[in-house]
């Protein structure tokens, strides 16, 4: 019984996706018809092929889009996938030149390298003498022979393409210790030559942040402070060990663990000797009223190091009068622990 209601609930699937594909890549003759000015509807909405490159995309897609729907090269998902991916990539288009178009050479079976036919199995010629396919190479060929340049959208980043996450638990391990000069070595006792292999003991009031699945570390054998692995997997890191996912959210767990590892590792990178990673146009002896062109520059040189960018007047003010000075007033070491601690709490830090 359970066997003849999966077979039934996969056939109504499956019957589903054809007529749902059918609908979008079974007929590909529409031309474009639209005005400069008119505006076009939404390709994730309607099948209707938008412009000569989508009639051809859509053509194309029973032949391709079991491959390239999705994934890595995802060619057949958007016709701004299409043009951006493969129509205007010279790797495999060469616009007025259908004989050297890559493309072609695949969709024939005589490309150079690995795959020299695409789609595997059946020729494309076979598929279309089947019926599967209605666009014929000499119709790709003309396609290729009379492109237009690239459309102006290629050019204008659309914001709908872009996609940002937060730093994984690893990348903020790895990239920080990079970022502020921090080895390995300064978070643990390396006294004995053998060291990694053997138990080691983490160096108090560091704030050791260790994953769980590395080696050393893979169990409490190797390391003496157990939190250390706690800290990784409140950052959101996995534990294959323990079935435990990675965190791909930022909750308050990640948020609190993220502001002690900032504030400790910081101050780290601060008292480290010969460490020019946040210190490199100051020492601890310089203050505003004594170097205050050498400390701006500084604080500038900071934030590129951290953010990747070079701050706005605006935001090297405010770090300045908001977060400088007020700690400077304490001293220069809590002061700069201070604007570390506080690009390490960035959005552009924590995101990617």
């Amino acid at each position: 019984m359970m066997s003849q209601l999966r077979s039934m609930l996969g056939a109504a699937v499956l019957a589903s996706l054809t007529l749902t594909l059918g609908a979008c890549f079974g007929s590909a003759s529409t031309t474009d018809t639209r005005t400069p000015n008119a505006e076009e509807p939404d390709e994730g909405e309607s099948c209707a092929a938008l412009n000569k490159n989508d009639e051809i995309r859509l053509a194309l897609a029973p032949a391709c889009q079991g491959c390239h729907l999705t994934g890595n090269k995802p060619f057949f998902g958007s016709l701004s996938a299409f043009e951006s991916g493969l129509v205007y990539n010279e790797r495999y288009v060469k616009r007025g030149d259908p004989e050297n178009s890559l493309l072609v050479q695949l969709l024939k079976g005589v490309a150079p390298g690995s795959y020299p036919q695409m789609p595997l199995g059946q020729t494309y010629s076979e598929l279309v003498t089947s019926g599967r396919v209605t666009l014929t190479l000499e119709q790709v060929e003309a396609w290729i022979r009379d492109l237009p340049a690239p459309p102006a959208q290629l050019e204008t980043p659309s914001p709908e393409e872009f996609h940002v996450r937060r730093l994984s638990a690893d990348e903020m391990v790895v990239s920080l210790m990079e970022q502020l000069g921090l080895t390995l070595e300064d978070f643990v006792s390396t006294s004995d030559p053998n060291w990694r292999n053997k138990a080691y003991v983490v160096n108090g009031g560091k704030l050791f942040v260790w994953p769980g699945d590395w080696a050393p570390g893979i169990s409490t054998e190797y390391v003496s402070d157990s939190r250390s692995v706690e800290r990784y997997e409140a950052l959101g890191g996995g534990n294959s060990l323990l079935y435990r996912k990675r965190d791909v959210s930022f909750g308050p767990s990640a948020a609190q663990t993220l502001v002690q590892m900032s504030q400790a590792w910081c101050a780290r990178a601060v008292d480290k000797r010969n460490n020019t990673a946040v210190l490199r146009y100051v020492t601890l002896s310089d203050s505003s009223s004594r170097s205050p062109d050498a400390v701006r520059r500084n604080l500038s040189t900071l934030y590129l190091r951290m953010l990747g960018q070079p701050p706005s007047e605006a935001e090297a003010s405010a770090l300045y009068e908001q977060v400088y000075l007020p700690l400077e007033a304490q001293s220069t070491r809590l002061a700069w622990i201070g604007v570390c601690a506080a690009l390490i709490r960035h959005p552009l830090w924590i995101t990617y």
